[in-house]
């Protein structure tokens, strides 16, 4: 973690206090003139929002195209930083970088979440914080909607809004990123995906961290006794366990139904945007005799026919 740097960075130490910190978080190059696209139409008081864009590669394509990206929004930010960690990728075609945390992708994801919440007191100084994965595009009415739903719930350590999984293929079936969770010290025996068919505000044990507003100090408290490697933590539940751990330790965590954000996924020349006509109500279930998980069990009602189709409709789609 010491060869990391701040690229850009204008945040005045009279001013890291206040306002609103935006965290963008980036491992992939195609995503980028997507994303800033969105995030030029997100309705923000850019006056009073700190944006740290967090380049998490080594990758000098990725470092000098957010870097251009960056410079061309910075003046209507009240500060802008660019972090690039310098981490070499992880992961392997033969799986090893499925089965071994320290040699996977998620290695340097943690190691990025604890600079950003943890390490030397952490990058964000305001009490208040706002979420983005690089692979997710969120309404422009997002940003307001669930701050305006955190306010009205003081005991909320964060609201997030509705993503769901994402496959190469646009008919197959995806999940929600909203659960219910049974589990047993951190380990996840059944993590249960909400309907999509839910409206309103709800609260949910635990969540993904694509795109939601949160009260700083409340959601680090996920990372108290918190290690996805000491706890052999499932890879698809790195980011569920965390802020399963916020709740209990007392923070309620809420999901609103009215901010469906799209994940993107780039599949051969093209990219795919799942969304709500793709999800369906899915559980998955540690199985003991097998050592291993059950995953994406649709949930059925009692004598429910089988689905004669995959999914409502295909996932958007468009060639690169």
């Amino acid at each position: 973690m010491g060869k990391g740097k701040y690229l850009i960075n204008t945040l005045k130490e009279s001013e890291k206090h206040d306002g609103v910190t935006l965290v963008c978080c980036f491992s992939r190059k195609i995503f980028v003139p997507y994303f800033f696209e969105a995030l030029k139409e997100l309705e923000l008081p850019k006056d009073s929002v700190h944006l740290l864009v967090y380049d998490n590669t080594e990758d000098p394509l990725l470092q000098a195209e957010l870097a251009s990206q960056v410079e061309k929004i910075a003046p209507k930010f009240r500060s802008v930083r660019l972090y690039k960690s310098y981490l070499k990728g992880r992961g392997n075609i033969t799986g090893s970088g499925n089965e071994m945390f320290k040699i996977s992708k998620l290695y340097n994801i943690w190691q990025m979440w604890k600079k950003i919440y943890v390490s030397k007191g952490g990058m964000i100084y305001t009490s208040l914080m706002f979420q983005l994965e690089d692979d997710t595009i969120a309404p422009p009415w997002a940003y307001k909607r669930l701050f305006q739903v955190l306010e009205k719930h003081p005991e909320a350590a964060m609201v997030t809004g509705i993503s769901t999984g994402r496959n190469p293929l646009p008919w197959v079936p995806v999940r929600l990123g909203v659960h219910y969770l049974k589990a047993k010290g951190f380990k996840i025996l059944e993590r249960h995906y909400l309907n999509p068919a839910f409206k309103g505000i709800v609260e949910v044990d635990c969540s993904g961290v694509y795109c939601f507003a949160a009260r700083t100090a409340l959601f680090k408290k996920g990372f108290r006794n918190y290690d996805p490697d000491k706890y052999k933590t499932p890879f698809f539940g790195m980011d569920n366990v965390l802020t399963w751990n916020i709740k209990k330790q007392g923070y309620s965590i809420l999901a609103d139904f009215s901010v469906w954000v799209s994940h993107l996924d780039c599949s051969g020349t093209r990219i795919l945007a799942f969304s709500k006509d793709q999800a369906i109500e899915q559980v998955d279930l540690w199985i003991p005799k097998f050592s291993n998980y059950a995953q994406g069990i649709e949930v059925k009602k009692r004598a429910q026919r089988a689905r004669r189709y995959q999914v409502r409709k295909f996932a958007l789609s468009w060639e690169i």
